[in-house]
């Protein structure tokens, strides 16, 4: 009996079942007991009416016999030998006593000087109630029958929303996605039901997230070696010129390196394995130091990049990661800003700032700005973006800092990112 319905249909019926048993059981007894307390009555009322008759005792005693009933009038000395030795001869009493070995329900009376002793036999009296148990058998009958019916209902009632659940999750699990759970039920039901549906929508979000980086990753690393293959070709076929040849396959490699730095920082970000040191920073210094890591690439696009800062600029972070996300937004400026334009990094008080004059941000994108692949999906063909991990890293790396990053932008005047620290 491995399935939860029918452990819980046995169980429910069990337990009703017990308690019909038990409740039959004390009803039979308390029934029994009943009908014989009437028939001592009723045997104790008829005494009472014949004492007030006619009869009398013979020298001997006047006896009378039906099948089942015996009536004796005797003198209240014989009265006394025939009762037991709890009743009183000159006084109504009644109860049970054994006669010839066969047992009796008696009543007597007194009647002047005689007594009037009314006896029946158990066995009719158990006759008469004998109609009374089988009527609390079938109503115990009936209740049994009624106690698996309901028991079949409920367990099916309860089953049937874990069997749901689990056929889901089996569904799941083969990476299927299943339609949402109805919450309904009871209290527990409902809270299977719904953490059910928010892990498959969880699990959703990280299939659809593993695609879409799988997407980006096989286009950018394609790319890159694309060319590198392409131009180690023409260098051994001596078709192209070494210098030319070189600084393809430089820029190329660069490409690679920068993605697969992404990378292990996304995977160590996921794997908790992030390192961050707290220490006084002065922001300053990390903003001349990224603009000088970057003043190269400028020039090559034809970018103004420079650096300022406002007031005091000492703060609490990492020297290290917090410059590694601000060059990450340093490139992304660079990478979207055309020939002509500037990318400005200025330091203030507990934060850095990346602007830019680049094309910007339409104002409904802003909220997603930071999420894995999102900018690089719904910019990627319009203007150069990078692996679409960037703004996610540098959004780790500030709060692991006990920081944040945020982002405003205006569509045709630029962007600008600031990274705070708590």
């Amino acid at each position: 009996m491995r399935s939860l319905r029918a452990r819980l249909a046995f169980a429910i019926a069990g337990a009703v079942l017990a308690a019909v048993a038990v409740t039959a059981l004390v009803g039979a007894l308390l029934v029994d007991r009943s009908l014989n307390d009437g028939a001592l009555s009723g045997l104790s009322r008829q005494a009472a009416l014949l004492a007030n008759t006619s009869l009398r005792s013979g020298p001997f005693g006047t006896f009378l016999a039906t099948q089942d009933e015996r009536l004796a009038v005797v003198s209240r000395a014989q009265a006394a030998l025939l009762l037991p030795s709890a009743a009183d001869a000159t006084s109504p009493s009644s109860g049970s006593l054994t006669l010839h070995g066969e047992k009796y329900l008696f009543a007597s009376q007194p009647s002047g000087r005689d007594t009037v002793v009314l006896l029946r036999t158990e066995h009719s009296v158990a006759a008469d109630h004998r109609s009374f148990f089988y009527a609390l058998a079938a109503a115990a009958g009936v209740g049994a029958l009624l106690a698996a019916l309901l028991a079949t209902f409920l367990a099916r009632g309860i089953a049937r929303p874990v069997a749901r659940v689990a056929e889901a999750s089996r569904r799941l699990a083969g990476g299927a996605t299943p339609e949402p759970l109805p919450e309904a039920g009871s209290d527990e039901l409902r809270t299977l039901a719904r953490a059910f549906n928010e892990m498959a929508a969880q699990l959703g979000r990280a299939r659809e997230a593993e695609r879409s980086f799988l997407v980006s990753i096989s286009h950018e690393l394609r790319t890159p070696l694309t060319a590198v293959r392409g131009y180690a070709e023409g260098l051994r076929d001596h078709v192209l010129e070494p210098a030319r040849a070189g600084e393809v396959i430089e820029a190329e490699a660069r490409r690679l390196e920068r993605l697969v730095v992404d990378l292990l920082e996304l995977a160590r970000l996921n794997r908790l394995r992030f390192d961050v040191d707290r220490a006084p920073v002065d922001l300053a210094a990390v903003a001349h130091e990224a603009v000088d890591r970057h003043t190269p690439r400028a020039r090559e696009l034809g970018v103004d990049l420079a650096s300022a800062c406002d007031g005091d600029t000492n703060a609490v972070g990492d020297h290290d990661r917090l410059l590694q996300a601000v060059s990450n937004l340093v490139e992304n400026a660079l990478r979207c800003t055309p020939a002509g334009g500037r990318v400005d990094v200025k330091a203030r008080p507990g934060a850095i700032a990346v602007a830019d004059t680049g094309p910007g941000i339409a104002g409904e994108d802003l909220p997603r700005a930071f999420d894995r692949f999102f900018l690089y999906r719904r910019y990627g063909a319009e203007r150069p973006v990078g692996s679409g991990l960037g703004l996610a890293i540098v959004r780790e790396l500030a709060q692991a800092m006990d920081g944040d990053v945020s982002v405003e932008s205006t569509v045709g005047a630029g962007t600008t990112f600031t990274i705070r620290l708590g």
